[in-house]
């Protein structure tokens, strides 16, 4: 048995108001200046750790910095603000920033500009900063112009779309588990490569860069210094603006955070070793978040928690026999992959009261099926299980952050994203998350190291340990270049002016990398001892402790612990 071997997206804006936000982000697209010819790729395996060259604080740009000029959009204010494409040639192509102010509702109060990055990478900063205020807290929302910047490769600032003929359907697994499945899998990641390859930005997509972007902007409101909140990836890109513009930082916050080292270089020389979705544990999280879940489940009994009893070993059962049968899967509508791609969407929701709930009803479907045989599938159990997954649903949509259907499952053929699932279709694949996460991070140079890290990550963190792993396959030759990107150090000046926040049972970015990074710098954390991706505008505790850090400008005397309300009351 296996067991002795060892999520979607940013809330949507209304209708209207999203067409008007994206015609005015739009204005200044086609006379956007274009750039020279792309410059040979590197491979992000056999770029040197060594491009760590620390740029503290020294100008983004000889040429002169414009002004921004914002424009309504709806009840907000956008802008178009021009930038190098390549800081290296602060006088060549550029590329045209989509930018977004929610203007301070006191502005006789204003603190200053305020940054948000929802992380990723992927997500889009200026849909973010219209709702960022609902969880940061009045206070906030009163006493700072809320500000997004479109990260490169992101939504209206040069969107990498890679689109084109293509030759392989999307994979149907969450991740590949057999060799004819592994071949498929890596022959999507060669048409990925092949599809983005030649796009302008491409090489110009690292973290690093859009840290510049976020300096330039900072010059270009003509801002001393500025605030800043970033969640997930937007850690990363939050601790590479610390290190890099120390003096321009004003109050720094980042809640669920990535090991910056783990993201880029690896520690212990394991980058060119162990794909960085390995690395940063995020496998691991998840599995520690649903066993510690379900053990609450245990403790609270029923009928609060429907599997009480062994809630672990119920959910266990489920998947084992799911993967196991896929004509089961069929037939109660549920398969393997729905079922741990659901149940991690809910992990990062902090919602373990539905994945009990789905957990019991797939094993009265389950049940029902073996008492009479492979039927339709139809009946009471399966109507019953159908429910509780469009419930489930609806809480992984209402995320305020990226979930696991734009990064970690993006590929997967039943997700949204997945515009083309079957060979020579023409396909649209998103390339910002392995842009931005093939050039920051060190991988190794063959993929026949994935088939092995996923064992062993299996082994470590079943079902989620691979499914974290195989999302990073892509990276081996991408085309981008990570010449550009930032490796460390991520020591910083700004440590007394950052506050580092993150769930104790975070799936996606575990307690780990929040402490790794308060070992590169020395920051105050907040711990919440709590479930979810995210701390910020779900525990009261750590949301008043980043209101009043961003207020003040001030970090705790200490490092804190909120106490959180359990998954079962």
């Amino acid at each position: 048995m296996r067991r002795t071997r060892h999520l979607s997206g940013p809330r949507p804006l209304p209708a209207v108001l999203a067409a008007g936000l994206a015609a005015v982000l739009a204005l200044g697209l086609a006379s956007a200046p274009g750039g020279a010819a792309a410059a040979p790729s590197a491979d992000p395996a056999t770029t040197t750790p060594a491009a760590t060259v620390r740029v503290a604080d020294t100008p983004t740009t000889d040429r002169a910095v414009p002004r921004v000029r914002f424009r309504d959009c709806g009840r907000f204010r956008c802008a178009r603000v021009p930038a190098p494409l390549d800081y290296d040639a602060p006088d060549g192509a550029t590329v045209s920033l989509a930018v977004l102010k929610v203007p301070a509702r006191k502005p006789s109060r204003r603190l200053g500009t305020l940054f948000v990055n929802p992380g990723g990478p992927g997500g889009s900063a200026t849909e973010f900063a219209t709702y960022a205020g609902q969880f940061l807290g009045a206070t906030v929302r009163n006493r700072f112009d809320i500000v997004g910047i479109d990260p490169r490769g992101v939504g209206g600032t040069a969107d990498l779309l890679c689109e084109g003929r293509g030759q392989v359907g999307y994979p149907r697994q969450a991740y590949p588990r057999t060799s004819t499945q592994i071949d498929r899998w890596l022959a999507f990641d060669a048409q990925e490569r092949r599809l983005c390859e030649g796009r302008r930005i491409l090489d110009h997509m690292s973290t690093a860069d859009v840290a510049r972007d976020m300096d330039h902007v900072r010059r270009a409101l003509r801002e001393d210094t500025v605030s800043y909140f970033g969640a997930s990836y937007g850690s990363m890109l939050g601790s590479t603006y610390a290190a890099l513009f120390p003096s321009s930082v004003r109050a720094l916050v980042v809640d669920g955070v990535l090991d910056p080292v783990e993201w880029t270089s690896g520690r212990d020389g394991t980058g060119t070793t162990v794909p960085v979705t390995t690395r940063l544990g995020s496998g691991e999280g998840s599995r520690e978040a649903l066993v510690a879940g379900l053990a609450a489940c245990d403790a609270a009994g029923r009928p609060a928690c429907p599997v009480a009893g062994d809630a672990l070993g119920a959910w266990d059962t489920v998947a084992d026999r799911l993967q196991d049968d896929r004509a089961l899967g069929r037939a109660i509508r549920l398969s393997y992959d729905d079922f741990v791609g659901t149940t991690l969407g809910l992990l990062y929701a902090g919602d373990l009261s539905t994945v009990a709930q789905m957990t019991a009803r797939a094993r009265r479907a389950i049940r029902a099926q073996d008492a009479r045989g492979r039927g339709a599938g139809t009946g009471a159990a399966v109507a019953d299980l159908a429910a509780v997954r469009r419930a489930a649903a609806r809480t992984v949509d209402a995320l305020p952050f990226p979930g696991p259907d734009e990064t970690v499952l993006a590929r997967t053929g039943s997700t949204p994203s997945a515009s083309g699932t079957s060979a020579r279709a023409r396909i649209a694949i998103s390339g910002a998350f392995h842009g931005v996460l093939c050039s920051d991070s060190v991988n190794p140079s063959s993929t026949d190291v994935w088939p092995t890290a996923a064992d062993t990550a299996d082994a470590a963190a079943p079902d989620f340990g691979p499914l974290w792993t195989w999302s990073s396959s892509a990276c081996v030759g991408w085309p981008g270049s990570g010449d550009d990107a930032y490796r460390g150090p991520f020591a910083t000046d700004a440590a007394d002016r950052m506050l580092i926040v993150n769930n104790r049972y975070d799936p996606a970015t575990p307690l780990t990398g929040a402490l790794a990074l308060q070992g590169e710098t020395g920051a105050r954390l907040v711990t919440a001892q709590a479930y979810g991706h995210v701390a910020t505008g779900t525990n009261r505790c750590a949301t008043r402790a980043v209101s009043d850090f961003l207020v003040s400008g001030v970090a705790p005397a200490a490092d804190r612990t909120c106490s959180g309300v359990g998954p079962f009351g």
